[in-house]
């Protein structure tokens, strides 16, 4: 490395981190405005839960997401995937205290999700992960479906939406990607449940929306 770019270097080092944490604030402030507009609108018993709390949990949720995407994401990337997590995050909320997951909010997260990474294809060129996204959604939206089907119950119509918005933001980065989010999401439910059934709860079963996003979060920081 020559004289010039270590120079460089360690005039830009200072700055890495106030990127970072810029990020962070504003996944926080546009999470957190997400969350105060859509959930009472999408919650069916506002008034059992604290809304305050939950508020202030999904912005507190979506500006650590945020800030962990923007250390390997930037431009529209990070716009599509960072609006990926403020989505999720108020999803797995509301899966969390009412274990469903609105399509009212999942159905028009897919224009947006989808018209993001047609901008970002145009830019770069980069039809491929365009592609390979769109087929990703589908692969995953369908396996889910077929899930569904099959156990009865066990998965619902808004996990099979929401599975396959997050195969379409995994499939941008690749099919190795969206097998690592589903790993992991399922991997963690798992855990979870032989946890609790060590612990003698018997939950039948638990609200998968959070497993979900944190599976495709972990696999498009890594992917």
């Amino acid at each position: 490395m020559g004289t010039d770019s270590i120079v460089a270097a360690a005039g830009a080092a200072p700055f890495a981190p106030w990127g970072t944490a810029g990020w962070t604030l504003v996944g926080a402030l546009l999470g957190g405005l997400l969350a105060a507009v859509t959930i009472p609108r999408l919650l069916a018993h506002p008034e059992a839960v604290a809304r305050r709390r939950l508020v202030s949990g999904c912005a507190a949720a979506t500006g650590i997401a945020v800030g962990v995407l923007s250390v390997r994401f930037d431009g529209i990337e990070l716009v599509a995937f960072g609006f990926l997590s403020c989505v999720g995050v108020v999803l797995a909320a509301i899966d969390l205290v009412e274990r469903r997951l609105p399509g009212r909010l999942i159905v028009p997260s897919f224009g947006v999700l989808a018209g993001l990474l047609v901008l970002e294809a145009a830019g770069t060129g980069r039809w491929g992960n365009l592609l390979t996204a769109l087929v990703a959604a589908f692969v995953v939206a369908l396996a889910y479906l077929l899930v569904a089907l099959a156990s009865s119950g066990g998965l619902g119509s808004g996990d099979v939406r929401f599975g396959g918005l997050l195969g379409m933001a995994t499939g941008w980065q690749g099919w190795s990607a969206v097998i690592t989010g589903t790993v992991v999401a399922w991997t963690g439910a798992a855990a979870v449940l032989l946890v609790l059934h060590c612990l003698g709860r018997r939950p039948g079963a638990i609200p998968t929306g959070s497993f979900l996003l944190v599976g495709a979060m972990v696999a498009l920081v890594t992917g």
